[in-house]
């Protein structure tokens, strides 16, 4: 790739036939000539010169199994959009270019749009709050009273990605030390200490993967960062590294979102908020050892006690971000549904290889019925890409992998 960035040409160039059928070939290449013809021939390279990043998932879908089928509902989502007339404000905000947060937001903005088509309800974009100077993401727009939608996303943060950092590191150190010898390294970390200390730990590590390769005989290191077995051959199976045991408080970031969502919802409109949270709020925290019901519960005595709502503010859909399946692909064994007094708790395949969890927390006795039409919205949400195939005249998803 040029000091330029990546170009349309050089994205079709990178599908290939590395998992993908013939159809699949064929319908990564339409998808990206759909992303070109809506975002412009130019896209690409000033996405890249402004903000020196552009989608993975462009970058992936010739080579990923989890990325094709993303690519292709970016696609189909924009499609869709097109007709919408409010959409082309936010089309032509894409078109300049966009930051990552603004990315998700953009993309949230169109789920949204897609799960109120799910349940064959219009809406538009960035309608604006009356008696204010303000817009909202999208307007619902039922047979009855429409309500707005206000979309954001909760990124991952610096802490979340400095930890990650920190196990990278050390995951590349013993990988080296593992080709060096010739030897073979099961690294259980324990938690993470300071630059000096991890560097002598990771020293000492060295020193001994040499004398197991000398003597082949299986060699352990334990200490305060963790426990490295060390084996001149091939190792048991099983996992060769696993990470310190990670937990934190996934309110505090989410709860500042969310007051600050709250006052921009204000007005005379039933509002709602959606959120999508990518910083392993559901996975890190100790909601991830609960059943769904009780983390509804818990979620939802948060949102009511924690925030001041607005009069007008109806509810919470909130979800987890998609994460990495790895109990199959059969939506139907996939998917799990909860209810309780608080709300209802959705666990779905979004697309093949990912699934997410959706929480949908009504604020008021009056967004009951609003909270039943969110949970059939993204109820379906794993048929909604083979159903827009198909209304392309495209295959199903299945059809698309060798």
């Amino acid at each position: 790739m040029s000091d330029a960035g990546p170009t349309w040409q050089l994205i079709d160039g990178m599908v290939v036939r590395n998992g993908l059928s013939d159809n699949g070939v064929a319908a990564a290449r339409w998808a990206i000539g759909r992303l070109r013809r809506h975002l412009g021939e130019s896209w690409l390279s000033r996405q890249y010169r402004k903000h020196g990043w552009v989608p993975h998932v462009l970058l992936l879908a010739g080579t990923h199994r989890y990325a094709l089928p993303q690519l292709l509902s970016w696609a189909l989502w924009l499609d869709a959009a097109a007709s919408e007339p409010t959409f082309a404000k936010v089309r032509t905000s894409m078109r300049k270019g966009m930051d990552a947060a603004t990315w998700r937001h953009t993309w949230l903005q169109l789920e949204v749009a897609r799960a109120a088509a799910s349940c064959g309800t219009p809406c538009s974009f960035e309608p604006s709050i009356p008696g204010s100077v303000r817009s909202a993401d999208l307007l619902i727009r039922p047979e009855r009273s429409p309500w707005m939608v206000e979309t954001t996303t909760v990124p991952r943060g610096a802490g979340d990605m400095a930890w990650e950092d920190y196990e990278d590191h050390v995951q590349a150190v013993v990988r080296e030390v593992e080709r060096t010898h010739d030897v073979t390294c099961v690294v259980t970390l324990n938690d993470h200490v300071d630059e000096a200390e991890t560097r002598e730990w990771l020293r000492v590590v060295d020193v001994l993967a040499s004398v197991a390769a000398e003597s082949g005989e299986v060699r352990v290191l334990k200490g305060d960062v963790g426990v490295v077995v060390i084996y001149p051959d091939l190792s048991p199976p099983g996992p060769s590294f696993t990470g310190a045991p990670q937990n934190r408080d996934g309110w505090h970031r989410l709860g500042r979102t969310l007051a600050k969502k709250a006052v921009q919802i204000a007005g005379p409109m039933p509002a709602w908020v959606r959120v999508d949270c990518l910083d392993g709020l559901f996975q890190l925290t100790e909601w991830a050892t609960m059943e769904p019901v009780d983390r509804i519960d818990e979620i939802a005595a948060l949102l009511h006690s924690k925030i001041t709502w607005p009069a007008n503010a109806y509810g919470v859909v909130l979800s987890s971000g998609p994460g990495v399946n790895f109990d199959g692909n059969d939506a139907a064994v996939q998917a799990v549904t909860g209810r309780s007094n608080s709300g209802v708790f959705l666990r779905r395949l979004t697309h093949p290889y990912l699934v997410r969890e959706t929480f949908i927390v009504p604020l008021s006795g009056e967004a009951t019925e609003h909270a039943d039409w969110w949970a059939a919205a993204y109820g379906d949400e794993p048929a909604w890409l083979d159903i827009d195939l198909a209304a392309a005249g495209l295959p199903k998803v299945a059809d698309l992998f060798v």
